[in-house]
């Protein structure tokens, strides 16, 4: 809207137009997991786990910690057989 109300006042090669101009969405080349059943466990039984953060591998919780850092060192431990769902609980 504001590209088209410009008029001639902004040149047709200038960086600005292109600024301006609508936004271009390309899909993503990276394809995750189906994550409905993490999202689940988040809305069910996130209440008791406030303030943490999660692994989530399914409706499973691998791992739960105060810290980003703690998390990550037990998932090391751990070797899950795909990549878990991360989410700090706040």
């Amino acid at each position: 809207m504001l590209l088209k109300d410009s008029g001639d006042l902004i040149p047709p090669d200038a960086r600005i137009r292109e600024i301006l101009s609508p936004p271009r969405v390309k899909e993503s080349d990276f394809k995750d997991f189906d994550r409905s059943a993490e999202f689940h466990w988040i809305k069910v039984k996130s209440a008791a786990h406030q303030g943490k953060w999660v692994a989530l591998l399914g409706e499973d919780l691998l791992a739960s910690s105060d810290t980003l850092k703690e998390l990550l060192a037990r998932l090391a431990e751990l070797h899950p057989e795909r990549r878990p769902l991360i989410h700090h609980l706040i």
